[in-house]
């Protein structure tokens, strides 16, 4: 770790506080790539800053407007580590959000989400059923990479049908990316090819 970041010798709101002050700057990149080593090696004291970071998240202290690096680069700690404590730090995260975040931050968080390996489907679709604008685009984009993954059941799309044959989101336009899901499914029921991914990447351009 660069010796200019306190992880062991101070508390984790002053390296927090250290992380504002360098996050634009080239040594954060550093520290992340270190932290995320930490993580996988289950230190501690990392583990306690990423819990706070996370907790700070929940209650607005932390923002995507002013925290962008932070917050994208604590979740992909958290992707990279893969395990079922940082799946869960990242799902409670999404079901405690309460507040609009940037659709660039909804997108990262979606697509991350299929990475897990403890990734449990049904959960995604309660999220993306839900009438919350917010939760839901996160859970409608993962869905989204789920389908082009096939790692989806027939009841699972029967269920996605059916709540997106009505679903509407004031907040975050969702049209496209909906109607692409209802043609996958439909296409996979006749047989065809699901969308290719970059097209439906192209969705979010």
């Amino acid at each position: 770790m660069p010796a200019e970041f306190p992880l062991n010798t101070a508390s984790v709101n002053d390296c927090i506080i250290e992380l504002k002050k360098i996050q634009e700057t080239k040594s954060f990149g550093i520290i992340l790539s270190e932290l995320t080593e930490s993580a996988i090696s289950n230190d501690k004291n990392t583990w306690s800053l990423i819990y706070q970071v996370m907790r700070d998240a929940d209650s607005g202290r932390l923002s995507w407007a002013l925290h962008k690096e932070i917050l994208s680069g604590f979740i992909s700690i958290l992707t990279q580590v893969g395990d079922s404590k940082s799946y869960r730090l990242i799902i409670n995260y999404i079901k405690n959000l309460d507040r609009t975040i940037p659709l660039g931050a909804i997108e990262l968080i979606s697509d991350l989400l299929p990475t897990f390996e403890e990734l449990d489907s049904d959960e995604i679709i309660k999220i993306a059923s839900q009438k919350d604008d917010i939760r839901s685009a996160i859970g409608i984009i993962a869905l989204s990479r789920l389908m082009i993954e096939n790692k989806l059941n027939e009841d699972q799309k029967k269920a996605i049908q059916e709540f997106l044959q009505s679903y509407s989101n004031s907040k975050y336009y969702m049209k496209d990316i909906v109607e692409s899901i209802l043609e996958m499914i439909q296409d996979a029921e006749k047989g065809t090819s699901l969308l290719p991914e970059n097209e439906l990447s192209s969705l979010f351009d």
